[in-house]
This record gives C-alpha cells, structure tokens and sequence, in this order.
C-alpha cells in the first residue's frame, strides 16, 4: 500500500496506525554510527512495530543482500509504539548522499510524521571530538532558547558553537518550518569504529524522555562481537605498522 509517492521518495505503509499525539524519534547513520545504533536498538528494545518503509532516489545506489539471499534497496524505516505517549521511530540504511537529497527527504519525513499527528521532533546522533569523556557526555540543541530550557531539565548540557552534519540534525532544524518542536541530542564519539558507549548513553536519555525501557540484551551481544573485531582491527594495524617499520631497519 502506497501512501505517498512523489518523485523522489515512496513511502510503501505495511499497516495502518492511529496515534495519538506521537512523538518522533529519529537516528540515522552517522559517525559512529551512533544515530543508528541509538534508534535501532531503541525500537527494538521496546519491540516497537514497523509500518512503513521509505525509499528514495536520494539515497546511495546499492543494494543489500540479506543472508538467505534475497536482495532489496537501501531504505528508511518508520516503526510506532503506543502507550502513555505514542512513539514514532525513523531510521535507516544510509543517509541522503547529496545535501539536496538530506534536506528534500528531511521535508518529506517531517509532512509524512505530521500527517500521523506529530508536533515534536527529537533527533540523534553522534558528536565528535578529539576529548571523549567517560562515559560520553551528551548534548542538547534545539530550534529556539525556550526548548532549550526542556533539555535543561533532563540534564543535558546545551552544544556550543558546534555543526552536526547530515539529517540527524537537519530533520531538527526544518521542525520549525513545519511549525513542530525540534530537538537534537547527541554523544560524544571519535567516530572511528560503532560507538556502543555512546549510543547507550542516548538511549538512557530517550528513556527518560519517553518513559519506557527497552531491553538491551540485542545491543550487549552486539557490543561484545564489535568489541572482539575492534581489538583484531588494532592489532592489525599495529602489526602491519612494525612491518613497514622493520623495512626500513638496516
């Protein structure tokens, strides 16, 4: 079942939802890949439902093969959960590649959410730095000084002078646009390897937001397998580091 279709993006709905003043959630691959990490494993700790997928012409020109072999498109994904307070999450395989891509797929997500009753916006993501505190901070940007003051209260530190690049903070910064609130939130990460840490510290914060607890068993299996692969991953460059060094030993 179509329900918008235009011409660079198709949202194909897989079921009908009636929400009632849902908030919407987003996170999308970035560095780190901590909006993705955050958002994904949100959803899926609170089983939340998936009811719609979105592709575009924006995205990346490749295609996954899933491990029984069937092949499908790069695409985004939307998933609710009723409650206290109704939740919409948004994330996806990749972002946009182009600038013009990130800011026509960011519109047409903020008309999509609107038209199921949304009014406010919180995005994740990854920020990074050289100085990575233990555990990572988070911090807080919004699209007016009042908001702020809502972040305030969950105890997040407000950005200063700072850029998030791609849709995990242009998604925020058209909310005012569509007349929504709109929140970003974000980790301190190196972005070198999927920060787990950071990402976990995110969800701590979507869950005081949204009142619900997600089962995190899913993100600690998949903390422990990147574990294992970053340490192979070091090892390996520092040992191919004293080979190139060794060459040059006489």
């Amino acid at each position: 079942m179509i329900d918008y279709d235009m011409k660079d993006v198709e949202i194909v709905k897989k079921t009908k939802v009636k929400l009632k003043n849902p908030i919407l959630i987003c996170g999308l691959p970035d560095s780190g890949f901590v909006g993705k990490i955050a958002s994904y494993h949100f959803a899926k700790g609170i089983k939340a439902e998936k009811f719609a997928d979105m592709y575009s012409s924006h995205l990346p020109a490749q295609t996954i093969v899933n491990e029984d072999g069937t092949i499908e498109p790069l695409k985004f994904e939307f998933y609710y959960k009723k409650g206290k307070n109704d939740l919409l999450i948004f994330t996806g395989d990749a972002q946009s590649e182009t600038p013009e891509g990130q800011y026509n797929v960011s519109r047409d997500v903020l008309k999509f959410v609107k038209g199921l009753g949304c009014k406010t916006v919180y995005a994740v993501g990854g920020l990074i730095t050289n100085d990575l505190s233990i555990p990572p901070k988070i911090y807080g940007a919004s699209i007016s000084e009042s908001l702020l003051k809502d972040l305030e209260e969950l105890g997040i530190e407000n950005m200063k002078e700072s850029n998030i690049i791609g849709m995990n903070g242009i998604l925020v910064s058209l909310a005012k646009d569509s007349k929504m609130k709109g929140f970003g939130i974000y980790g301190e990460t190196k972005g070198e390897f999927p920060d787990i840490s950071a990402a976990k510290e995110l969800i701590k914060v979507l869950t005081v937001i949204t009142g619900i607890k997600p089962n995190l068993r899913a993100l600690s299996s998949e903390e422990k397998r990147l574990k294992k692969l970053q340490t192979s991953l070091e090892s390996k460059i520092i040992e191919d580091s004293e080979k190139k060094v060794s060459r040059y030993i006489t």
